[in-house]
């Protein structure tokens, strides 16, 4: 029998450090009420907030803001408007960017929290989407590259760094193709769009169906970042996503970043920021969260410990406090996948980083690092809890977006 089950009322008394009080009710109402308003204090200053983002009960709950690169963000805005005016409308909120944060609410007075939570979701998968193959090349300054980005490429980002020079920002095969243009090339955008189609029809009667479906393919397709057409012999076709490209395509393009240059599918292993020394303890109970009633909770303990910045860091040399965290699965074979999946991620670092709390306002200590975690057992999506029957679903999209599946 479970705890909520054994006491059915329950009194608890809050000794906060500028206030105290007493509430009464059941079980699980205490634990909410705990949860939502429990600071306490470590030895070492470090503070444990056991829900950061803080369980908001009214529509007035003031969702977490994204932390945004500069450049990735003007690229969205400018060049991904329609697909960010989509979040916005479906959700009916308002977006608002303010300095290196993009923040989130119901357009309406009225309107609902738990779509401006929703509207933050669909951003953090289109910024992780976008800036996953996103780069920016600088060049010296002239009319005819402005000219020749807005005829022929209209997908790269134009800035003007200074009377000198300027950037094109955008993915590797538009920067690649615009410098092969720039270069003298006598393609025509129109020839990127359409490879070559010719067809061979003398084939040896001795080739397997296999073999000559791979012949045809590959005299069929042109590599999308030189343009030439492929050679069996000389492409390579990327394990997940299936996109081929010619070898010294493919590597030079990898030593940018190791991402499929046309859909960003991840190769290798990204290593975040998150500070060293940090654990993840697994646990699990007997009692179930809302929509999962056949399963047990498996529970999460995270535990940063306070130190200080390293070059990967925004202050290096710089201290920063420390936090501990717990997080919520069902102990489901869904639940069980993204217990792994979640566990691969803290084993990369990319599971928190070093920033601005969204609740405090403090700088210099541990956060999330957009990685979704329920770090409630009920209250529902707007309380960061259950039920939320796409959660599981969205946090491997996530992870995914990560490279991690």
């Amino acid at each position: 029998m479970s705890l909520p089950q054994i006491f059915t009322a329950v009194r608890l008394t809050l000794h906060l450090p500028t206030s105290a009080g007493v509430a009464s009710g059941s079980f699980r109402e205490a634990e909410d009420i705990y949860r939502s308003t429990i600071v306490q204090t470590t030895g070492n200053g470090s503070m444990d907030l056991r829900q950061e983002e803080g369980p908001a009960q009214s529509n007035s709950l003031v969702v977490q803001p994204v932390n945004v690169d500069g450049i990735v963000m003007d690229y969205i805005e400018k060049i991904k408007s329609k697909e960010l005016d989509l979040i916005k409308k479906r959700n009916a909120v308002i977006m608002k960017r303010d300095e290196s944060y993009v923040t989130f609410r119901p357009m309406s007075p009225s309107g609902k929290s738990v779509h401006a939570q929703f509207a933050r979701e669909q951003f953090i998968t289109l910024y992780q989407k976008i800036a996953t193959g996103l780069q920016t090349r600088t060049y010296d300054y002239s009319r005819g590259i402005i000219a020749l980005c807005q005829a022929e490429f209209p997908e790269l980002l134009i800035t003007r760094k200074d009377e000198r020079q300027l950037q094109l920002t955008g993915n590797f095969i538009s920067l690649e193709r615009f410098e092969t243009l720039r270069n003298g090339s006598t393609r025509t955008y129109s020839h990127y769009q359409t490879p070559n189609k010719t067809k061979v029809n003398d084939t040896p009667y001795k080739q397997t169906v296999k073999q000559q479906k791979s012949i045809d393919i590959a005299k069929e397709e042109a590599c999308p970042i030189c343009l030439e057409t492929l050679k069996i012999s000389e492409s390579t076709v990327l394990s997940k996503c299936k996109h081929r490209f010619c070898k010294d395509c493919l590597e030079r393009a990898f030593q940018v970043k190791p991402t499929c240059p046309i859909c960003g599918e991840i190769y290798g292993n990204l290593t975040g920021t998150q500070p060293k020394g940090a654990s993840m303890t697994v646990s699990s109970d007997s009692s179930s969260l809302p929509g999962y009633e056949n399963y047990g909770t498996i529970i999460i303990s995270y535990h940063i410990p306070s130190g200080r910045q390293g070059d990967e860091h925004p202050n290096p040399g710089m201290p920063y406090q420390g936090a501990s965290r717990i997080a919520y699965l069902p102990n489901s074979k869904e639940g069980n996948k993204v217990l792994k999946l979640l566990q691969r991620a803290f084993d990369q670092r990319l599971t928190f980083t070093i920033g601005r709390s969204s609740t405090t306002g403090q700088n210099n200590v541990v956060t999330w690092n957009d990685i979704h975690h329920k770090t409630s057992p009920y209250g529902g999506p707007t309380s960061y809890g259950y039920p939320d029957p796409d959660y599981l679903k969205r946090v491997q999209d996530e992870l995914k977006a990560k490279g991690i599946d």
